[in-house]
């Protein structure tokens, strides 16, 4: 008999972890959402117990079989002589008298006003005002209880309320889940409308990324990647080369490889910037701001270009300096300073020459050779601004008679559509797609092909193209 009423103060102990009610919109310290309600964390469990549980009949707990007792009635003990009266007992001496204390158990649950009235003069105490259990409630501790104090007894703790009805708990069982902003519901759970990608600004909008930010999903180009929340390209970003994670030492990517320390280039662009827009800048700007030196010193030869080509080119390097927060040293100097003045120099810029003579341009290779050939076999980048001038046969005749690239003038592409071959390659970083070609500008021929040469751009041919020397 003790051991019965033992459990049965058990299962009433029990309830509050189970009817604990949510505090404002959100379950108290120590306690889940389950299914609508409130449990200890880490007792939820899915049970379809039905209504089976209530209203069963039983027998007392004197043992009299020709009573019934309702749930309240399963709650009722029996007293000590301390009680009114001595207590009620058919004799069987394995029944044990409960004491004052065990009332006390029973009395104080913690849960709404339930008490152990004082017992009547039968012996019997009753209990008022239980709270009921829900016989569907998704808590492994309750049911457990619940199954412990039912046993042998044929009673049950659900309907507990004194009017054999199930009692208030403090939550509406057909109600929603409430959230805390900026949580909503979403079929049946609470989400972040501003992160969950699955749910993303609104319910069921999927990101195909996987990444909603701010309520807006994350969308990438085709040449992109998602890198954690970012869009990378992985052919040219030097902290994702090829892969997301993946850092250059040296700063410089090309088509998803890390290039050598010291690698050396020539660049020839089709365009001398007589006319520029933003986007045709950027191919200046980061073949000067290639490597990542800073300040880069920028050695310049513009003697026979066009004053407003050459303030075209130099507005061309500001922006980029601008917008990627690099610093830059330059030094105009003239044809004979150029052989000593290159040791100094990170980036040698030849500014479009059309007011020269294509003996002079072939006189310059010729002078500069040597010098240009041990710069770029040290790391050093020549730069070369070509466009289509009645005058001459364009700047590229230094390049050939220095022997440094074979390559040569073809036709006038300005007003056309130029077009990026190679997005990977770091020359056309933060590009479009296509841009028109501008005034000036022009195409070019090589006879040199394999992986050292790059054709960045073309218009019909090749109007960006890098060179590397490894």
């Amino acid at each position: 008999m003790r051991t019965r009423l033992l459990l049965a103060a058990t299962a009433l102990l029990a309830l509050p972890a189970c009817l604990d009610p949510i505090v404002g919109t959100q379950c108290a310290t120590g306690y889940s959402p389950c299914g609508g309600k409130c449990v200890a964390t880490g007792a939820c469990a899915v049970r379809d117990a039905g209504d089976a549980a209530d209203g069963e009949d039983g027998t007392l707990l004197d043992g009299s079989p020709d009573e019934t007792v309702t749930v309240a009635d399963a709650q009722a003990v029996e007293t000590s002589p301390a009680a009114d009266g001595p207590p009620a007992t058919d004799g069987d001496q394995s029944e044990v008298a409960v004491t004052s204390e065990d009332a006390l158990l029973l009395v104080d649950t913690g849960v709404g006003d339930a008490a152990i009235s004082s017992a009547g003069p039968d012996g019997d105490a009753t209990r008022a005002d239980a709270p009921s259990v829900d016989a569907s409630l998704s808590c492994v501790g309750c049911l457990e209880a619940a199954d412990a104090a039912d046993d042998g007894t044929g009673a049950s703790l659900a309907d507990a309320g004194g009017d054999g009805t199930e009692a208030d708990t403090g939550w509406d069982d057909t109600g929603p889940l409430p959230c805390l902003e900026p949580m909503a519901i979403c079929n049946d759970e609470c989400v972040d409308l501003t992160s969950d990608y699955e749910n993303c600004g609104t319910c069921s909008n999927i990101c195909t990324s996987s990444v909603c930010l701010s309520g807006t999903c994350l969308v990438c180009s085709s040449e992109e990647t998602v890198c954690g929340q970012e869009c990378i390209n992985l052919a040219s970003d030097p902290d994702n080369c090829g892969g997301c994670g993946v850092p250059c030492s040296n700063g410089l990517c090309s088509n998803g490889q890390c290039e050598a320390q010291g690698t050396g280039r020539v660049i020839v662009i089709g365009h001398d910037y007589l006319k520029n827009r933003p986007a045709m800048n950027r191919i200046l700007g980061n073949a000067v701001f290639l490597w990542p030196k800073n300040p880069v010193r920028l050695l310049t030869y513009s003697v026979a270009a066009n004053p407003t080509a050459i303030a075209g080119a130099n507005g061309a390097i500001a922006q980029v300096a601008t917008a990627t927060g690099r610093l830059l040293q330059r030094t105009d100097v003239a044809a004979a300073d150029v052989p000593t003045q290159l040791a100094t120099a990170d980036v040698f810029l030849i500014y479009g020459q059309e007011q020269a003579s294509d003996a002079t341009l072939n006189q310059l290779g010729q002078d500069w050779a040597s010098a240009m050939t041990t710069f770029v076999n040290l790391g050093g980048t020549v730069i070369l601004l070509d466009g289509y001038y009645s005058g001459n046969a364009g700047g590229v005749q230094i390049l050939s008679q220095s022997g440094l690239f074979n390559i040569q003038h073809n036709v006038s592409t300005t007003n056309s559509v130029c077009t990026v071959v190679s997005p990977g390659d770091a020359l056309a970083s933060g590009l479009p797609k296509t841009y028109r070609c501008e005034q000036n500008s022009v195409n070019f021929t090589t006879s040199e092909v394999g992986s050292a040469v790059t054709s960045v751009v073309e218009s019909g041919t090749l109007v960006v193209v890098d060179k590397v020397f490894f």
